[in-house]
């Protein structure tokens, strides 16, 4: 297999051990609150820091990978070896997210460059490519884990050792990006429609991300899920995002703004369906929606792609991703305010229902807003 296809299975393997029982295992292990809020969006904020500081530094789009991706690793290792599933779980997590995240710029960098003629295909394959292997980790993951969140440990350290390995086969391939601004620095992009999308994306991502650290209070605490079911979850959402994903990446060259539109519009699926559903099984018919939406997660990096000039586009996509992180951070941390707030009036089921149902509404009024993104290519 091609380095570049080897360290895309390689990275959602060991994304798919961890990830999606991150914020169950955070909320299993009585973390409430802000710091829950930081475990969930964790993923999403500080990748999008970093990435920032990232675009104004000269750095080599391969060893940026290699390093991220060493140092995450070594980190996932120190917390299965020695067990850590109290508040420093969450520090370390943070920290964790920092690096991959650093590591996750230059991946996009590289993308960028070999996805130039067709974006919405190129793009698709490699997140195909991605997705095999990732689900029947996760499966395997749930299944032996079950009940028992101290088997989690191991998990952690499998997950990192697969990412050290994986700095080695990237830092071995033959494909590298260097960038340099030719205008010299900016803060913001010259560009009017790339503002109004990033400024689009911050506020839906504020929204979107309300819901984070509520998803994992209701597995715990209104379905009573183990971790296998967690995993149920997350590989129902994979099979349908293998089986839809080319079909979507070939719409995203189409019809880009009206699978930017329906992408977030079909995310008000998630918490309407925890907030409606009795059982566990409902959720995993919902959670079939996600082959869309996460498929159509392409169209949001190909459209900045296509509209950014060449030597804006890095400062473009980390302004893109420091602003959904910042919004991430925020929105996480405000729902959990205000779910600490109504729990004290109601009971813990019924804080939940209300604060997934009035989200998912904010989702659907928010998705109307990618309407107004101007197509310029």
């Amino acid at each position: 297999m091609p380095p570049l296809r080897l360290y895309s299975l390689l990275n959602n393997l060991a994304n798919s051990i961890v990830n999606p029982f991150v914020s169950f295992f955070t909320a299993s292990n009585g973390i409430t609150g802000v710091l829950l809020a930081i475990a969930s969006s964790a993923n999403t904020a500080f990748p999008g820091i970093i990435q920032y500081v990232l675009a104004n530094i000269y750095v080599r789009a391969r060893v940026l990978i290699s390093i991220g991706t060493l140092f995450g690793g070594i980190l996932w290792i120190f917390i299965g070896i020695f067990a850590i599933y109290n508040y420093y779980f969450v520090l370390i997590y943070t920290i964790i997210t920092v690096c991959l995240g650093a590591a996750n710029f230059g991946w996009l960098l590289i993308l960028d460059k070999i996805s130039s003629t067709q974006r919405g295909r190129t793009l698709a394959i490699y997140n195909f490519y991605a997705s095999i292997g990732g689900l029947v980790a996760t499966l395997i993951t749930g299944f032996l884990v079950g009940n028992n969140l101290e088997l989690m440990r191991y998990f952690f350290i499998i997950a990192g050792i697969i990412y050290c390995f994986n700095s080695y086969v990237i830092y071995k391939s033959d494909v590298d990006v260097s960038f340099i601004n030719e205008n010299g620095k900016r803060l913001f992009s010259s560009n009017p429609e790339i503002r109004k999308f990033i400024l689009i994306s911050f506020f839906f991502t504020l929204v979107w991300s309300m819901a984070w650290p509520i998803f994992p209070l209701a597995q715990v605490y209104k379905f009573h899920m183990d971790e296998f079911e967690v995993g149920i979850v997350n590989v129902t959402g994979g099979i349908s995002t293998l089986a839809l994903q080319r079909y979507v990446g070939k719409l995203v060259d189409r019809h880009r703004k009206y699978v930017m539109f329906f992408g977030r519009f079909a995310l008000a699926t998630f918490p309407l369906a925890y907030a409606l559903s009795t059982s566990v099984y409902e959720i995993y018919i919902a959670n079939l929606v996600s082959g869309f939406t996460n498929s159509a997660s392409i169209s949001y990096t190909a459209y900045l792609f296509d509209t950014s000039k060449y030597y804006e586009k890095r400062v473009n996509i980390a302004l893109y991703n420091m602003f959904n992180g910042f919004a991430a951070l925020v929105g996480s941390t405000i729902s959990s305010l205000i779910f600490d707030f109504i729990s004290n009036i109601f009971n813990i089921v019924l804080s939940i229902d209300i604060m997934l149902f009035t989200i998912g509404i904010l989702r659907i009024l928010m998705s109307l807003l990618y309407l107004k993104v101007k197509m310029t290519f």
